[in-house]
């Protein structure tokens, strides 16, 4: 079995129990899931397997699985393992498509033609990038990106917006904070910041990030704030992917220094103070894009 595909499927399982909302407790069947993901029950069983290793699914005495403990964005980016290989030319691919230098639909040969690159390194390079849900396989030898903001215009429009949106998501009168969730995007920051730079990867940061952004938006109570925010945060997720590499450590150190402190504030039940740091921490990171000389910003 190819550890591209077992690590495939692994993501998938993980980000069906996000998306679905799994209990704690549900179910995992391997029938189901390999019926569901169009492949045999052989790599369904080890993927599941490796979950159970990582401690979140339990082998029941029927030989199914169950699950141990729910699943969102930090339990993906954390338990996901390492893609293997294509490192190098799946930068390139990145920043190909962040520049416009590569169409939102392209086939493998053309890749190949414009990277110069081999035919398995390429189909690793892609095998990490779908993984990471940046392109989706089409018919044939094709493969499309995912919709991103591919211009510093379109994303300074997105930061104003976000500005607008996430700082509404604060302000309405059923705001309303979990503690418990609260409790983990703290516990979730403060283990990036003590975690050696080179374990820091682009898909933790994210994810990270991301979910950060839209935990607070669902506080809300409001499920309208919560899509906006979730589909700005699809939008950036190929241009912070391929930025990333820019970032030091210490930008990454101080955005979650901002997070923490929007969560203590909030913690404190002073609203108006977590939208004041709130707009600071965006407004700032959009003050990147206006300065064409900056390198490198905090794109949080």
């Amino acid at each position: 079995m190819a550890n591209s595909l077992h690590g495939e499927i692994i993501g998938d399982i993980l980000r069906l129990a996000r998306d679905e909302g799994w209990p704690a407790g549900a179910p995992v069947g391997v029938k189901p899931l390999a019926a569901r993901f169009g492949v045999s029950r052989t790599p369904v069983r080890s993927a599941l397997l490796t979950l159970v290793e990582m401690g979140l699914l339990a082998r029941e005495q029927s030989q199914g699985f169950s699950l141990l403990q729910s699943v969102d964005d930090v339990a993906i980016a954390a338990h996901m393992p390492a893609p293997a290989g294509g490192g190098e030319l799946y930068q390139r691919i990145l920043t190909g498509r962040a520049r416009g230098d590569l169409p939102t639909e392209v086939t493998e040969n053309a890749m190949l033609a414009h990277f110069g690159a081999a035919k398995g390194d390429l189909r690793k390079a892609l095998m990490r990038l779908s993984s990471e849900g940046l392109v989706q396989r089409q018919r044939g030898h094709g493969w499309r990106f995912t919709e991103s903001l591919d211009t510093p215009e379109a994303i300074l429009e997105s930061y104003a917006f976000r500005i607008a949106i996430e700082t509404a998501a604060l302000s309405q009168p059923g705001y309303r904070v979990d503690a418990a969730e609260l409790a983990r995007l703290r516990t979730a920051h403060e283990a990036l910041m003590r975690r050696p730079v080179g374990e820091v990867t682009p898909q933790l940061w994210f994810e990270v990030n991301s979910t950060f952004h839209e935990t607070l938006a669902s506080w809300s109570r409001n499920r309208f704030f919560l899509q906006a925010v979730r589909r700005q945060n699809a939008l950036r997720r190929m241009h912070q992917f391929a930025d990333f590499w820019e970032l030091e450590p210490e930008q990454i150190l101080q955005s979650c220094r901002d997070h923490l402190a929007i969560l203590a504030a909030l913690d404190k039940g002073d609203r108006p103070g977590a939208v004041q740091l709130l707009v600071a921490h965006l407004a700032g990171a959009a003050q990147d894009w206006e300065e064409p000389s900056s390198e490198g910003s905090e794109r949080p």
